[in-house]
């Protein structure tokens, strides 16, 4: 299991980078925060994982863990009182949609950084969604959204008789590229 853990980490690390490598240049274009949806097939990552330790092979463990996740095209909330941004895909190999939900209010949640929120959500159903908050078997985060820069939900679902792990990640703030000095 911590094999399969540190896996599905590195995994999302990968998500995350592909996500700050495109950011760089559609950060520039507009206000709201940028955001992707990824899935990860949980028995090719343990897979991956396994190969990896077995080949050492670099080139062949990189093209070994990109088989065991799905990317999707990012999409720009936006930002603004009660604003609901909800984006529709096709889970890979299934009838199935991945919906995923960003709304921004000041309603709900106060800290002391102050009343604007953020939730997030995701879920998978057999049609797409409107937004995923009123769904069954849905991922939903909540945070304060005034001092945030990025945020993530993700949940285990199974597909069929496969799991997969499913997240959506939003970033308000450019990513350095990963040559960049800290």
């Amino acid at each position: 299991m911590k094999r399969l853990l540190a896996t599905l980490f590195v995994t999302l690390a990968a998500a995350s980078a592909a996500s700050a490598q495109s950011a760089g240049t559609a950060r520039t274009q507009g206000d709201g925060d940028l955001c992707h949806v990824y899935v990860v097939d949980v028995l090719k990552a343990r897979k991956a994982q396994e190969e990896y330790r077995d080949t050492g092979n670099p080139e062949r463990d990189a093209k070994a863990l990109a088989a065991a996740q799905v990317i999707f095209p990012e999409f720009r909330t936006v930002r603004g009182e009660e604003e609901l941004t909800t984006k529709s895909y096709r889970f890979p190999g299934s009838r199935l949609y991945i919906t995923a939900s960003v709304f921004y209010t000041d309603e709900s949640m106060a800290s002391a950084a102050g009343a604007d929120s953020m939730l997030l959500g995701v879920a998978v159903s057999r049609r797409a969604l409107r937004d995923v908050f009123a769904a069954e078997n849905n991922a939903v985060a909540e945070l304060t959204s005034a001092t945030a820069d990025a945020a993530r939900v993700k949940q285990y679902v199974r597909v069929g008789s496969r799991l997969y792990l499913l997240g959506l990640q939003c970033n308000r703030k450019e990513l350095p590229d990963e040559g960049d000095a800290r």
